[in-house]
């Protein structure tokens, strides 16, 4: 099957419920929030982007499945660089006073369903620049997941092996020796990627690979 051109376009956003441009804000928010539902349970995999049977997905991964099915975008839209993406407001843009944010002093309640946090430490990441400074010091991005509502998040996580959906806050005083911070970023119109790339989108999740 061809995904690209006229007919592959079409196929394409039909399997991914193509009314997208007329959904209001706060749908989109909400449907990207259940498009990550779709994936728990998903068995963590570093780079995965469930492309064919038995493939897992990674934390990314989950914020790139549930983008293409909001936007009418291919997952490869998306950079996989905090440094590229957070600037660009491909997946909404930094939320006043928390970008980036301690953890000790996060108020959950600012949250909002649909936000994208970006989990930072002072150790470098040599994949690519620091994001920020967090009292006073560089930063750099981690870990990233969506929060869901209700003082949870989703996140498709290397500690527990799976995607799963938690409480924020106990999972930040968890790996506090890991995470010193995070970077928030709120959609107002959904996902915006700078260059739409429409291609074969992630394959569901099997009710066996997404075992709750």
């Amino acid at each position: 099957m061809r995904w690209y051109g006229t007919v592959g376009t079409a196929l394409l956003w039909s399997f991914l419920g193509g009314d997208a441009f007329a959904q209001t804000p706060r749908d989109k928010n909400e449907k990207f929030v259940a498009a990550a539902r779709e994936v728990l349970g998903v068995s963590y995999q570093f780079g995965g982007r469930m492309r064919r049977p038995g493939e897992g997905i990674d934390c990314q991964g989950v914020l790139f499945y549930a983008a293409e099915r909001v936007s009418r975008c291919g997952w490869k839209s998306y950079s996989v660089f905090p440094t590229q993406s957070v600037p660009s407001g491909e997946l909404g843009q930094p939320v006043e006073g928390m970008a980036p944010i301690a953890t000790s002093e996060l108020d959950v309640s600012r949250l909002q369903p649909g936000d994208v946090l970006q989990l930072v430490g002072f150790d470098e990441n040599p994949a690519e620049p620091r994001i920020g400074l967090l009292k006073e010091r560089p930063v750099w991005v981690w870990h990233t997941g969506v929060y869901s509502g209700g003082g949870r998040w989703i996140v498709g996580d290397h500690f527990a092996g799976r995607v799963v959906e938690v409480d924020l806050a106990a999972y930040l005083t968890e790996h506090a020796n890991v995470y010193a911070g995070l970077v928030v970023t709120r959609m107002k119109d959904g996902p915006r990627p700078t260059r739409c790339r429409q291609h074969r989108p992630m394959k569901a999740p099997s009710p066996t690979e997404a075992a709750r």
